[in-house]
């Protein structure tokens, strides 16, 4: 079964160093199987903290909310909360707007700016939406809303100006728990340039940080997998990716220098496929 497999190769992970001495656990969150399995890692240095669960409905992402400690999924037409525990979703009931659905056929990268409490999904083929939670602002009229907004490309000047990107994944450092962020930055990784990219939220605007990189070579990204930071206090920003190379059956777990794009490995997860992750700081 492709599911145990990577439960198998994630306790062989946990058995290894921690990523960062001296912070709580890391745990992550991963979707398998076409996005019907969330996978559960509570703690990877604990080897008997490793769960799966099949989904009711299918997802496209999945993204860590540090303000309220919860995880929540994204497919076309539903954003929901998920248990950790035991895979339970509850649909939010959020209002997609008449030009916020995004189709089949993409993959969605899908994090929260913590500055703001909302959520941006953003696809492989450019479209730019953002999910403002209930009770988003003082009244604010788009609270409980899917909304789109400028779809991506790089900027003037950029070197890859006129490149069509391939996003398809996202993540805002600071994502304290527990509290909102006094400020934050975007990154995404573009399977299309092979690069790690900074994107400017609502304008759309992609700037291009550096190539990335595993042992000094540059890679060629599929565009599967996904990208986290977790934030132990702000300024404090480490960032993970699953990322699967083209041509490769299986994907890896990997740390992101966000200076330079360098890649470092951390374990082979034995399958190919993920299609959403997620981290943050204990359970």
């Amino acid at each position: 079964m492709k599911t145990q497999a990577l439960v198998t190769s994630l306790i062989a992970l946990a058995s290894g160093p921690a990523f960062a001495g001296g912070h709580a656990a890391i745990s992550g969150y991963a979707l398998a199987d076409g996005g019907t399995t969330l996978v559960v890692m509570g703690d990877l240095n604990a080897p008997d903290d490793v769960m799966t669960h099949s989904l009711t409905a299918s997802l496209q992402a999945i993204a860590w909310r540090p303000v309220t400690g919860e995880l929540l999924g994204f497919s076309d037409g539903m954003i929901a909360t998920i248990d950790p525990m035991s895979g339970e979703m509850t649909d939010l009931g959020a209002v997609f707007m008449d030009d916020a659905m995004i189709g089949d056929g993409k993959m969605v990268a899908f994090d929260f700016n913590n500055k703001i409490d909302a959520v941006r999904a953003v696809t492989s083929a450019g479209d730019n939406l953002v999910y403002f939670p209930e009770g988003f602002g003082d009244n604010d009229e788009r609270a409980g809303s899917v909304r789109r907004f400028t779809s991506l490309a790089y900027g003037d000047g950029d070197a890859m100006a006129g490149t069509t990107p391939m996003v398809f994944a996202n993540a805002y450092t600071n994502a304290i728990n527990d509290m909102t962020a006094g400020e934050t930055f975007q990154y995404a990784l573009d399977a299309g340039t092979d690069a790690l990219v900074s994107l400017a939220n609502n304008a759309g605007t992609l700037e291009t940080i550096g190539k990335i990189t595993v042992d000094g070579m540059a890679v060629d990204l599929a565009p599967m997998g996904g990208f986290d930071i977790v934030s132990p206090s702000e300024g404090e920003n480490m960032a993970f990716a699953i990322l699967q190379m083209e041509g490769e059956e299986t994907a890896g777990l990997y740390t992101i220098d966000l200076e330079t794009g360098a890649a470092t490995m951390k374990a082979d997860l034995g399958m190919g496929g993920i299609t959403g992750f997620a981290a943050s700081l204990g359970m």
